[in-house]
């Protein structure tokens, strides 16, 4: 059997190529590593905290951090899909997420704790960030309505296939000298900051099952691009440049292995019950417009809420017996939802004349 080679690594901190499976990636990706962009400056670019870089990098980060979780915030809590998207390009939070993913790659243990450490602190730090702004400022997020909570707290493996993909791409932008340009689309791809805001804003208003959601997206999302960037950085070669035995990283690569099973375990749930959900919404509108036929009342819209839907009907009158609606009305498997209506009369009124002036006692 022919042993596999592999290069040192350049003085520049390039990595060179081998004859193994990596090795022909790498050949087809980076050029043979031609296009790898220099070891150094990736270590440069993520490692926030190092021996020699000072504060600089950290506080920059920091002051970048703290603006993209204001106007992500404020993106929610407004219901503003731009506002949102301008603060996912703003948002510095997938340095320290590669980071982890380059530290494992590159066997630097303590790297991998100071990016931890730094990623766990921004995640509370975003949190917290979300809960005041939510408090201080004079405006209501309805969770029921707000699409910007909503699209944010009930992940499934399609977001998990997302994220897997855009960090492989985020990765591969960071990796390769001339795909640069692309990182903005990275940082919209893939949410990190916004759902973190959701969890905040959400639990200042007491939604702990959305805030639970809400921070499994962005649980999935971090996990997914650390390993995805780690094959990537794999790939580049920067393998080859590591620093100690491997095992000085077993414990984060069990880590981050054990919550990558975890989290598809969950999301597969969250899946079938957002496939069940999506059937029971279209049986709810077969039984209810069976139910209403023949009233004076209309189906407006049928909404998923936590542990159920909310059925809104418009009309006036008595609204008819509901035998007819569970009658018609087959739950989805083993789900037995909550269901409420909300009735609406539909009637428009002129507003009353104001009643007589108090007398002053």
């Amino acid at each position: 059997m022919t042993p596999v080679r592999v290069k040192n690594v350049t003085s520049t901190g390039t990595i060179c190529s081998d004859e193994s499976m990596t090795g022909s990636l790498n050949n087809i990706l980076f050029d043979d590593g031609r296009k790898t962009t220099p070891l150094n400056d990736v270590c440069d670019q993520l490692f926030l905290v190092t021996k020699d870089s000072g504060n600089d990098r950290f506080v920059r980060y920091a002051v970048l951090l703290a603006l993209s979780a204001v106007i992500a915030t404020g993106g929610i809590i407004v219901d503003s899909t731009a506002t949102v998207i301008g603060a996912m390009i703003v948002a510095p939070l997938a340095t320290p997420i590669l980071a982890v993913g380059l530290a494992i790659t590159t066997v630097r243990p303590r790297q991998v704790i100071t990016s931890g450490i730094i990623l766990a602190i921004s995640v509370a730090f975003v949190v917290f960030i979300g809960i005041a702004l939510n408090i201080i400022l004079p405006a209501t997020v309805n969770l029921e309505q707000n699409s910007q909570v909503l699209s944010r707290i009930s992940p499934n493996l399609v977001d998990l296939l997302i994220a897997i993909a855009t960090g492989l791409v985020g990765g591969f932008a960071i990796t390769r000298s001339d795909l640069a340009g692309v990182l903005p689309g990275v940082a919209i791809a893939i949410s990190l900051v916004p759902p973190l805001s959701v969890v905040g804003v959400v639990l200042s208003e007491g939604g702990f099952q959305q805030a639970w959601g809400a921070m499994l997206l962005f649980l999935s999302n971090a996990v997914a691009m650390i390993g995805a960037g780690a094959l990537v950085f794999t790939i580049a070669g920067y393998n080859a440049a590591a620093r100690h035995s491997r095992r000085m990283v077993r414990q984060p690569i069990l880590v981050v292995s054990v919550l990558s099973i975890l989290l598809v375990a969950v999301l597969a749930v969250t899946s079938l019950q957002s496939l069940a959900q999506g059937v029971s919404v279209t049986r709810i509108e077969s039984a209810t417009s069976t139910w209403l036929a023949g009233s004076k009342y209309s189906l407006t819209s049928v909404t998923a809420v936590p542990g159920g839907f909310i059925i809104t009907i418009i009309g006036t009158g008595d609204v008819p017996d509901t035998r007819l609606f569970y009658d018609n009305f087959l739950p989805v498997l083993w789900f037995d939802p909550d269901i409420q209506v909300r009735q609406l009369s539909g009637s428009v009124e002129p507003l009353p004349e104001p009643g007589p002036t108090p007398t002053p006692s």
